[in-house]
């Protein structure tokens, strides 16, 4: 293992090895934290993708990574000392990176601490997309009661049909599970972003399955390989499940090997740890069919600017919007939004932003949360600050128009003044993008073209773009 800090002002990092798993056996398993984030065979894994590093300061494990859109993150420190002192520490580090302080995957005591240590500095955001979901072992093994009663109906139809043989994954069946996920890749194509990364993550745990203490299962069905599955402890009672594989040939081999799975573990951990689900519509409907105990909220925390911190402030008193919202959108878009603020006598009395999303071929520069606070309107302030922000936007030449939802109208007339047109195009926000109202009547836009191969759309189905 290599450096840990050098001086009570440092800490120095290094990129995650196996040599690592000791730390992990040491800080981790011991603790009651549950997060799949926090296992060692996740972080190796998955380093090809997110980078991550460790080191130890302070009686604490801390580990930082980068983010699927590069960002420097850390997670929450796992150990006992000086709570304040290695916030300071990181925040220090994040400092010298030249980035801002982000943390992922806390844990609502954590969260707590962060709010008690820095109070208003964090803004906080549980995506839930990102939540773990936790069930009882004894619940996966038995299926029990009729809620799961369509599991088993499954289980049994399965078992008449073939000749079920279950071994444990060894080394040696490796190269069954390979030619199994190949099959599984060309059945549903494994061409996303988080699908290539998975399918790194999985080459690196074949290639070190027993270095990385994993643990798995095969399953045959007439003699050939229908599915298999692996995993490892995160704590000293919750066991996650990494990866589970089915033969799409095999009808119900997923419900199979998780059952049996479940009973080969459940004398060992209380919980099973299945991991998030993406936000994907059909892997959330499967993991909540299972009934989960607890769907574990992982926060995402990022260290704010006395000028964020006003601009929340104001966004709370003008639009009367939750904190969490407020939050939610902070945190999401962090250092992907333009803002443009306006300044009196210190102190942040106006502003805008600038989301940049995609609708199919359309490139859209949306302006969002126009705002100035009361004490100071009708002086023109919000109108300068469109102007530089269209300014911008043109100039930029990354976008095919501007957009906005008017709130009134005398927003409307406001914005049609700086050449908006009131096409009323409806935008359609996903639930999670904290854009618009949801209510597709309201959410409906003023458009101003900034490029000539501009038209005018007859909707907008947007998402987020990184330019």
């Amino acid at each position: 293992m290599q450096g840990t800090k050098t001086s009570e002002s440092e800490i120095v990092f290094h990129r995650v090895s196996l040599d690592d798993r000791s730390l992990f056996v040491r800080y981790v398993e011991p603790s009651e934290e549950r997060n799949c984030d926090l296992s060692f065979a996740n972080l190796f894994c998955w380093q090809d993708s997110y980078h991550g590093e460790v080191s130890e300061y302070g009686g604490f494990l801390l580990i930082r990574f980068r983010s699927s859109d590069g960002r420097l993150c850390y997670m929450q420190p796992v150990g006992c000392g000086d709570r304040r002192s290695v916030v300071e520490v990181l925040q220090r580090d994040a400092a010298r990176c030249g980035v801002r302080l982000c943390f992922a995957g806390l844990t609502a005591e954590w969260r707590a601490t962060l709010e008690e240590l820095m109070s208003e500095s964090f803004a906080f955001a549980a995506p839930r997309a990102l939540s773990d979901y936790i069930y009882l072992t004894a619940d996966l093994a038995d299926l029990p009661g009729r809620r799961y009663q369509p599991k088993r109906n499954h289980i049994n139809r399965f078992v008449a049909r073939y000749a079920l043989r279950v071994e444990p994954l060894t080394v040696e069946r490796l190269d069954e599970c390979r030619a199994l996920n190949e099959q599984w890749c060309a059945a549903r194509g494994c061409d996303s972003w988080s699908e290539s990364a998975e399918q790194r993550a999985l080459a690196r745990a074949f290639g070190d399955f027993e270095a990385l203490g994993l643990r798995g299962m095969i399953l045959y069905a007439d003699g050939r390989p229908a599915a298999f599955t692996y995993g490892s402890a995160i704590n000293h009672d919750t066991f996650c499940t990494h990866v589970e594989k089915a033969d799409p040939a095999f009808d119900g081999a997923a419900i199979v090997i998780n059952r049996l799975f479940a009973e080969s573990l459940r004398n060992e951990y209380r919980y099973i740890n299945r991991e998030d689900d993406l936000g994907l519509e059909g892997l959330r409907f499967s993991k909540m069919s299972y009934h989960p105990v607890e769907l574990l909220d992982k926060y995402e925390a990022r260290l704010l600017t006395r000028q964020e911190r006003e601009v929340r402030a104001l966004w709370q008193r003008v639009f009367g919007d939750s904190r969490e919202d407020i939050d939610s959108f902070m945190v999401r878009y962090g250092e992907a939004v333009e803002r443009l603020m306006a300044e009196e006598s210190g102190c942040v009395v106006a502003m805008l932003h600038v989301v940049p999303l995609r609708s199919g071929e359309h490139r859209i520069a949306y302006i969002y949360a126009v705002a100035t606070d009361e004490k100071y309107r009708g002086r023109g302030i919000a109108s300068r600050l469109i102007d530089r922000a269209l300014a911008a936007i043109e100039q930029s030449g990354d976008y095919d128009f501007a957009a906005l939802i008017p709130s009134g109208e005398a927003a409307r007339r406001l914005y049609a003044r700086h050449g908006f047109e009131d096409s009323r195009v409806p935008m359609l926000f996903r639930a999670d993008e904290y854009l618009g109202t949801g209510d597709v009547q309201m959410d409906r836009a003023m458009l101003r073209p900034v490029s000539k191969k501009y038209h005018l759309p007859t909707e907008l189905i947007v998402d987020r773009w990184n330019l």
